[in-house]
């Protein structure tokens, strides 16, 4: 591989820490939903309130009237309190494919790392190696974008409150609900992985070798052609 192409996999490395980041900072900050919300019944007219919380953590501001109260949430502690408050499996799917796709670009990441400084031998390490790290680290952010929406659609787009606050405060989020930046943030590290996979496919495709195969093809049908007219003969 020449410095060109080498330094076109080196790119790949930094695409990788990126979608890393972009992952990382999906499953850490707090604004995988954001939703206001109203009280029903008194003061009604004067109530408002927001909510907004990430995989495992998130605030309540809400404010029924005589002022903002702010409140943090636990989400773990609230799905074991209220398991209709989310679908629990969806909810673990989509931290364990958060992971994984970190997993893969920190693969993918040292694998641009070793194919940039040396030409390794083995497929793992070289090329499929690149394509594999990266379609599976693209094929999990983009599983973990998947989760979300069939969370939101199924059960959060109908209410993003705790039931301390549905039952007691009778405050409403239904069809008030947005998604969040870090829910964004993994289709942003899903097209990372794709660039890189676009950058591989990029540095890898040789002309020359295309035109050698093609015209190798090209003898060969030749070639079968010439032989089965002299059968017809």
């Amino acid at each position: 591989m020449n410095f060109k192409k080498r330094s076109l996999i080196f790119v790949t490395f930094f695409m990788s820490c990126l979608a890393i980041a972009l992952l990382g900072a999906a499953l850490g900050t707090e604004h995988w939903l954001e939703a206001t919300c109203r009280r029903m019944g008194d003061f009604s007219d004067k109530s408002n309130g927001t909510v907004n919380f990430g995989l495992f953590r998130g605030s309540r501001h809400l404010n029924s009237g005589l002022g903002d109260r702010h409140y943090t949430m636990n989400m773990l502690q609230i799905l074991f309190r209220d398991r209709n408050f989310m679908i629990y499996n969806l909810y673990i799917a989509t931290i364990a494919l958060l992971c994984s796709g970190i997993l893969f670009g920190v693969l993918s990441a040292l694998l641009a790392i070793i194919n940039t400084a040396y030409n390794p031998s083995e497929a793992i390490c070289h090329i499929p190696g690149l394509y594999l790290t990266n379609g599976l680290g693209g094929l999990s952010a983009l599983a973990a974008f998947i989760t979300w929406m069939v969370q939101f659609y199924l059960r959060l787009t109908h209410n993003a409150l705790i039931r301390e606050d549905r039952e007691k405060g009778k405050w409403n989020s239904e069809g008030m609900a947005i998604y969040g930046y870090s829910f964004w943030l993994t289709v942003l590290a899903t097209v990372a992985f794709i660039i890189n996979i676009l950058i591989i496919l990029f540095t890898t495709r040789n002309p020359r070798e295309m035109k050698k195969v093609t015209k190798k093809q090209e003898m060969m049908r030749l070639s079968g052609k010439q032989a089965g007219d002299t059968m017809l003969y």
